[in-house]
């Protein structure tokens, strides 16, 4: 008989997963400059919103950045 996976665990693994995609950026931008930690994230699928929280950096930079780097 299969179990409803309960509100907490579903946090905890949330949580968890969380913590792997901030590790894994990390591990792709580290010693790199903004604009190419900016690109590759965005490349990567993520949002500027959620890169600028990754990179603990403003959104609006983040769309700066973004901006800047599609009209070259």
């Amino acid at each position: 008989m299969k179990e409803k996976i309960k509100e907490y665990d579903f946090k905890v693994l949330e949580s968890k997963i969380d913590t792997l995609i901030k590790l894994i950026a990390s591990a792709i931008t580290y010693g790199k400059e903004l604009k190419d930690q900016t690109r590759l994230l965005y490349n990567a699928g993520f949002k500027p919103k959620e890169i600028a929280k990754l990179l603990n950096k403003s959104a609006n930079s983040v769309r700066v950045t973004l901006t800047l780097y599609k009209n070259k």
